[in-house]
């Protein structure tokens, strides 16, 4: 059971969270946040010393709830370690499969996180620490677990896993941007399904090709 000064703590968090998302990071007074919090200044000086460090814990806050969630978030293949090849999933239809689990999961915005990256991205000159915690708390994991999944997989053959993962996370970061976050979808209409198919087809590019000069006579 959280204790009333953690209540009191987790109540000032949110209201912090929702004044910065409105009016930004400048444009947010601690007045106006004690306000919203229902709580005296003197007491959100209590928890907070100033509004710097006050928007690095609602940050940190909110990357904590992103990485718990790419943790828990299914990206692998659930079969025993097998010798024969063939007993792996098909390399595409597991592709498109974590591919769209991963864009599912960043076009759910009904945590406001679409919001929360807003506000960090116009924040990252003032606040590096807190931009750089988002790639190794977030990003980086995505990344880790695709480039694993290219590694592994008998049926995938990447000259450079982790730069196709990259590739491919950093691609569907764009779809995410220009479609949903910078309301682009009428000026560059990109349909999902495609998209995602042409992605799974740059990655498994070179297996084509070598599957491609395999069968020409020589």
């Amino acid at each position: 059971m959280a204790t009333k000064t953690e209540t009191k703590a987790d109540g000032i968090l949110a209201a912090a969270l929702r004044e910065f998302i409105k009016t930004g990071y400048m444009g947010t007074s601690l007045d106006r946040i004690a306000k919203a919090a229902n709580v005296s200044k003197p007491t959100l000086y209590s928890y907070f010393h100033d509004k710097a460090s006050l928007f690095e814990a609602v940050i940190k806050d909110q990357i904590q709830t992103f990485s718990q969630d790419i943790t828990e978030l299914s990206l692998d293949w659930n079969l025993q370690v097998s010798t024969d090849p063939n007993a792996y999933p098909d390399p595409r239809t597991l592709l498109l499969m974590v591919l769209n689990r991963l864009l599912d999961r960043m076009l759910n915005n009904t945590d406001q996180h679409h919001d929360i990256v807003r506000l960090l991205l116009g924040e990252s000159g003032r606040f590096p620490n807190l931009a750089q915690q988002v790639i190794a708390s977030v990003h980086k994991p995505v990344i880790d677990r695709l480039s694993h999944l290219l590694t592994t997989h008998p049926q995938i053959h990447c000259a450079d896993p982790r730069l196709t993962a990259c590739t491919l996370f950093g691609s569907l970061i764009y779809y995410t941007m220009t479609q949903h976050m910078l309301q682009s979808a009428l000026i560059l209409p990109i349909d999902r399904q495609t998209y995602l198919n042409n992605l799974v087809s740059l990655a498994l590019a070179p297996q084509n090709m070598n599957e491609g000069l395999g069968s020409i006579p020589l």
